[in-house]
């Protein structure tokens, strides 16, 4: 038998077929086998990054993500504006409105016949809260009505017969403005009151 024939009867081998998305030796027939959403024609080299296969869902999924913590994110914003929105219009007056009430040098507050005695009222003084109380004795005063712990505004209580802040429980004298409970550390600013034409009349000490 020559060489020729020899090498001729030997059969050929066949070159293995490549590997498909799925990972299966078999030739990919097209159909998505894989379960992927690449088609399984596509082939894997078995010496590329492993990353470049990765299936589009895993950066869809990373997107959804941003998406929903930035969407939170600004809700979160748009709500705390509308909230703080009307509180900062309170704190700050129109424009020309602090030149105005700078101005203010005294303020004609009631008759005296609307203030018994025991009693006291909250009025507004240019730019700022005041408080006048008529006393057992039938004494007026007059104070700055911002409590000097953190700025709320405080009142006169009948029951207790002081100044009170109900932010924080803070009392002052109602006679002399003087703190005398709780944490304000000061004083309230006093303010002089007369009486002209029977009404009461409450001025810049």
């Amino acid at each position: 038998m020559s060489d020729k024939e020899s090498s001729e009867d030997k059969p050929v081998a066949e070159p293995a077929p490549p590997v498909g998305l799925c990972g299966k030796s078999e030739p990919c027939s097209g159909s998505n086998s894989c379960g992927g959403k690449s088609s399984c024609t596509e082939h894997v080299d078995p010496d590329a990054d492993p990353a470049a296969y990765l299936d589009d869902d895993y950066d869809e999924v990373l997107s959804r993500s941003d998406f929903m913590r930035k969407a939170f994110g600004g809700t979160v914003l748009l709500w705390g504006g509308v909230a703080l929105a009307p509180i900062v219009a309170y704190l700050t007056p129109p424009p020309g409105e602090d030149k105005e009430a700078a101005k203010v040098t005294s303020v004609e507050v009631c008759k005296v016949s609307e203030l018994p005695k025991g009693t006291g009222k909250n009025f507004r003084f240019g730019s700022f809260p005041a408080v006048v109380i008529n006393d057992m004795e039938g004494q007026l005063h007059a104070f700055n009505a911002i409590c000097t712990h953190l700025g709320c505004t405080v009142q006169f209580r009948a029951d207790k017969q002081c100044i009170y802040c109900a932010c924080h429980g803070g009392e002052y004298d109602a006679s002399t403005g003087k703190n005398i409970a709780g944490p304000p550390p000061k004083p309230l600013p006093v303010l002089k009151v007369a009486i002209v034409d029977d009404k009461i009349v409450v001025s810049k000490a």
